[in-house]
C-alpha cells in the first residue's frame, strides 16, 4: 500500500480517515485494500484476519481500525478485536468504546461477552477492547476460555479484524496467527529492516497462517494505494 504514513501516536479524527474523510484518497486506499483481500479470498473467504508488523510503530493499529470500518460500510457485521494486550490502542482510536472490562473482564468472569463488546459509532462495527492490561498475556491467549470465546465470535460475525503485537517483539502474534483465516503484514518503509521482515514472515509461516499480503506504509510515496499479495 502506498499511502500517508499512518502512526499510532496521532490523536483525534485524523486516525479514522475512513469514517471522517470517507471521500478522501486515503479512505479510498483502504477500500482498495479491502477489495484486494476479498478478491484473494474468492475460493476461501478470509472471514477472520489479523494485522501485525515486524516492529512497533508501523501503523498496524490504525490500519486495522480503518480496514474494519470499510468492512462495516458493506453492511457486514464486523468486530475489531484488540489483542495487543501489552499496548492496547483500540480504545484510543474509538474512544466511545473505552471499557474498564473488555476482554480481560470477560475472561475473569466479571462481565458477559455482551458487556465486554462495545458498539462503536460506526454502523455494523463493534470493538472488543482489552480492558485492564493483563499481567500474563500469553496465559490469557492460550486459555481454554479464550479459545471458546474466539469460536463463538467467529460464528457470530461476518468479519473479524484482530490487531496483534509485533511479530518480532513477543510470541503472541504467532499464537493468534494459528487461529485466523489469514494475516496481513505491515511494513513501514525506511524503518522496518529487511531481515526483520523476512524473519516475521518465517515466524508466521511456522504458525501455519496464510499470509494474504503486505501493506507498505510509506510517507514518501504518492497517495494512490497498492496492495501486494504474495500469491
Amino acid at each position: 500500500m502506498r499511502s500517508k504514513q499512518f502512526r499510532d501516536k496521532s490523536t483525534g479524527k485524523d486516525k479514522l480517515v475512513t469514517k471522517y474523510e470517507s471521500q478522501s484518497a486515503y479512505a479510498e486506499s483502504f477500500r482498495y485494500i479491502r477489495a484486494n483481500i476479498d478478491f484473494a479470498g474468492i475460493d476461501q473467504e478470509y472471514k477472520a484476519m489479523m494485522i501485525t508488523s515486524p516492529d512497533p510503530d508501523s501503523g498496524k493499529s490504525l490500519i486495522s481500525s480503518n480496514l474494519a470500518v470499510t468492512y462495516a460500510a458493506l453492511n457486514k457485521k464486523t468486530l475489531l478485536i484488540d489483542l495487543d494486550l501489552r499496548k492496547p490502542t483500540a480504545h484510543k482510536i474509538f474512544p466511545e468504546c473505552y471499557s474498564s472490562y473488555g476482554l480481560t473482564g470477560f475472561l475473569q468472569g466479571v462481565v458477559g461477552v455482551e458487556e465486554a463488546i462495545v458498539p462503536s459509532d460506526v454502523p455494523n462495527l463493534s470493538v472488543l477492547p482489552v480492558g485492564i492490561t493483563p499481567a500474563d498475556p500469553a496465559a490469557l491467549l492460550n486459555s481454554v476460555k479464550m479459545q471458546k470465546l474466539y469460536q463463538e465470535l467467529y460464528a457470530e460475525y461476518d468479519r473479524i479484524i484482530i490487531d496483534t503485537p509485533p511479530v518480532m517483539a513477543v510470541a503472541d502474534a504467532q499464537t493468534i496467527a494459528s487461529w485466523v483465516d489469514g494475516t496481513i503484514l505491515i511494513v513501514r518503509n525506511n524503518y522496518t529492516k529487511q531481515e526483520n521482515a523476512k524473519k516475521a514472515l518465517q515466524k508466521l509461516e511456522v504458525a501455519g497462517t496464510k499470509v494474504i499480503g503486505t501493506i507498505f506504509n510509506n510517507t514518501n510515496m504518492k497517495m494512490k494505494a497498492y496492495y501486494y499479495g504474495n500469491n
